[in-house]
């Protein structure tokens, strides 16, 4: 055990996980460039820092393949992997690395695969739906580039003077004039593709023509993957047929006319997207073994096989596009980045649902298929072979894959390179590539415009009379789609701990929507969260006498009465609680444990360790159990547990620390506490545990674990109230990403003693 905590420790310092400097946000900050060599950033107050970039011609630290597998889970691949039915990938893992990628929320590709592109969260770039209003006000399109309000990759590339090429990313209609290709994900979806949809549109009839001729590939794939259209016999059995062999054309259709692209060998950056994975698990996943309850065996033998054969075929894929594009080996120039959006529900952790969810609830419904999970591969002369790290994020790829190009993250970036992977030291970040003048290949500023206002500014001419109305039905539309939008940004901001920046988001909703219980349930979640338990209590009252028998929302009522320290009346709303999800068993959890019923709390923890989502804070949960107890080593096991899933969430480098603290390993606690420091820099907690360890003793640690109303008078004074209140009576959010955010202030604290 001590060899396990102490290595975790160490290598957490290894991480360097030490908060970047933060980007200035001076109005006097300007950028001047001298060609494509190098880019200078002068601001009041800080001195002139540059950075070399390659000149045009003479070369750079290599090229980089980044592939996107919607939906690709690790634990769907193992297996596969195990039986030998996927050769190309088995070959890039033995020459490079392998992690599990933290997603992001709400798990919905367009804003997942673009912050993977930009290194922001969806908040930020401004892509937070699959759809939005079309400015004209005349109904919905696709979610468009014009309105990403930050850089991608392939943008800040262009600036140093590097050629990309794009296939099929989301949100990249219409194609942006960067130098080098951009076939946009409307290029493959439309039938027949608008000029703007490819750049350079000198080009279209060129690559139309190549979208033709693949018709013949796509076909055989379709037959490798689908039934024998002779056994398909019923209805729903043709149309899933139909739509599997839909998906698998436009799969193999976007192989095809990636291969030429990479065989150019004229490329700084490749960037190839498939969402095959994902749509086959939407489709088909219900029918993979073993069999569930509502599915046929006719139905099985018929589609049972097809997840499977999509892992094949693009394991095919991979193996053709690597040797057009060239050997990412330690000789060759080649780096490969190939990760996924997320993970897949699959086996006994298929959700069960019944009927198709329609309206608002739509979404809910598919999102639920998506694990916290994908998957993350790299190898290449820049990549450590068998590297490893629990710590990488969706956010992380743009950072890492400027390093990988010989050039610097941005400060201003929420991700981090992750140079635990990596060969060579990246180089020191710059304040903000949002800064540098220069061609970065966008769209003219007239073009950027945000749908909603454009919208608006529609609506208004129309209800002043100069434009037509809306076709009956496109109205409704449009306000469903502006609801999710600003829901996705309420759930972006909750889970990235600024509960009370999603309020004002949530609070409108919930007045348009009332009997919506998503709108709700987050608003009353971010409402005691950011400490205001008794507007909690009051929208949480409101939605029950509506839906009395919401058990998702008893539980938040139960949890804002606790924050009130009316532990008597949620004592006798207690046994209406039924928990029919792991989030439900979450929140149960921490009621059963501020209650002190430490062996119900636990029962629930555990069940909460099902979803893979929750088993971070159910971990933490645990840990806090155990040390309440006073069972360090116990607790200890929970914390590295935790961080094994992520080494990203300060509670966790915190509690280790109480623990290793009280288990007499001072050096490794001192470390620990400033790893939590280092990722929350003004948490209380951790600053005055790091106090009390510059000069530890064995009884001023025990007071951690001593209730204020049992301990002796000549009991040293207690240097941590803070840490002792935040472990056994502080609110966990049932989401890990609001751990730090939630901590519970003396006065709180000493009430729920009481």
């Amino acid at each position: 055990f001590r060899a396990r905590s102490a290595a975790a420790v160490w290598r957490c310092r290894g991480l360097q996980l030490e908060p970047p400097p933060a980007a200035p946000h001076s109005p006097g900050l300007e950028a001047t460039g001298t060609g494509h060599h190098t880019y200078f950033v002068q601001t009041p107050g800080l001195s002139r820092a540059g950075f070399l970039l390659p000149p045009p011609g003479s070369g750079h630290p290599g090229r980089l393949l980044i592939l996107g597998w919607d939906g690709a889970d690790w634990d769907v691949l193992d297996p596969l992997l195990e039986a030998g039915a996927l050769p190309h990938l088995a070959g890039l893992l033995a020459r490079g690395c392998r992690a599990p990628l933290a997603s992001l929320e709400p798990r919905l590709s367009p804003l997942l695969w673009t912050s993977a592109v930009t290194g922001v969260t969806p908040d930020r770039h401004g892509v937070l739906n699959f759809v939005e209003p079309s400015p004209d006000g005349q109904g919905l399109r696709l979610a468009s580039s014009t309105s990403r309000r930050c850089r991608a990759l392939w943008n800040l590339l262009q600036l140093c003077g590097l050629r990309s090429h794009v296939v099929n990313w989301y949100a990249t209609h219409p194609a942006e004039p960067i130098n080098g290709v951009v076939l946009s994900n409307q290029f493959f979806q439309a039938s027949e593709p608008p000029a703007q949809s490819l750049h350079p549109a000198v080009q279209h009839s060129e690559w139309l023509q190549a979208r033709q001729a693949a018709v013949g590939a796509a076909a055989a794939t379709r037959a490798r993957v689908l039934p024998d259209p002779a056994l398909l016999r019923q209805p729903e059995d043709m149309a899933l047929s139909q739509a599997l062999g839909a998906a698998a054309e436009r799969a193999e259709t976007i192989h095809q006319l990636s291969l030429p692209l990479a065989a150019r060998n004229d490329w700084a950056a490749l960037l190839v997207f498939h969402e095959w994975i994902d749509v086959a698990g939407h489709h088909a996943m219900a029918y993979a073994p073993p069999r569930q309850p509502h599915i046929s065996t006719r139905q099985q033998r018929l589609f049972g096989g097809v997840i499977e054969a999509v892992y094949r075929e693009q394991d095919r894929m991979l193996g053709e596009l690597l040797a057009a594009a060239g050997d990412p080996g330690p000789d060759g120039d080649l780096n490969v980045i190939l990760l996924s959006d997320h993970g897949f529900h699959h086996g006994a952790s298929r959700p069960k649902l019944s009927g198709v969810a329609l309206g608002d609830d739509r979404a809910d419904q598919e999102a639920s298929w998506h694990r916290p999970f994908g998957i993350l591969a790299l190898a290449g002369p820049g990549i450590r072979p068998g590297a490893q790290t629990p710590a990488a994020s969706l956010l992380d790829i743009t950072p890492t894959a400027l390093a990988l190009l010989g050039l610097p993250a941005g400060a201003d970036m929420d991700g981090r390179v992750l140079d635990e992977l990596l060969r060579a030291d990246p180089l020191a970040p710059i304040p903000s590539w949002e800064l540098l003048s220069g061609d970065a290949g966008e769209h003219p500023a007239e073009q950027r415009l945000d749908p909603f206002e454009a919208h608006e500014a529609v609506k208004q001419l129309i209800d002043l009379g100069y434009l037509a109305a809306m076709p009956p039905g496109q109205s409704d539309r449009v306000a469903f789609v502006r609801r999710e939008t600003a829901f996705n940004c309420a759930v972006v901001l909750a889970r990235s701990g600024r509960s009370a920046d999603a309020i004002p988001w949530l609070e409108p909703l919930v007045e348009q929507q009332p009997r919506q219980p998503r709108y709700a349930l987050l608003l009353v979640e971010c409402l005691l969260a950011s400490g205001d338990a008794r507007a909690a209590l009051g929208q949480a009252n409101t939605f029950l006498q509506r839906q009395p028998l919401s058990s998702a929302m008893r539980l938040q009522q139960l949890l804002a009465l606790l924050a009130l320290n009316q532990q008597e009346e949620a004592r006798e709303l207690l046994p209406l609680i039924r928990p029919g999800s792991a989030s439900e068993h979450l929140n149960l959890a921490e009621i059963h444990a501020q209650l002190r019923q430490p062996q119900a709390a636990a029962e629930h923890y555990r069940a909460a360790l099902a979803d893979a989502g929750l088993a971070i804070p159910a971990h933490l949960g645990l840990a806090r159990l155990a040390l309440a107890a006073g069972q360090a080593e116990q607790a200890a096991e929970h914390c590295l547990d935790a961080q094994a899933l992520s080494l990203r969430v300060p509670e966790a480098h915190l509690l280790l620390a109480l623990c290793l603290a009280w288990l007499e390993m001072p050096q490794e606690a001192a470390l620990s506490c400033g790893h939590a420091l280092a990722l929350h820099p003004q948490g209380r907690p951790a600053l005055l545990l790091q106090a009390a360890l510059a000069t530890p003793s064995r009884e001023q640690l025990e007071c951690l674990l001593v209730p204020e109303e049992t301990r002796s008078p000549h009991q040293p004074e207690r240097l941590l109230p803070e840490v002792l209140h935040w472990i056994r009576s502080r609110t966990v959010s049932s989401r890990v990403s609001n751990t730090v955010s939630n901590i519970v202030s003396p006065a709180q604290s000493g009430s729920v003693l009481a």
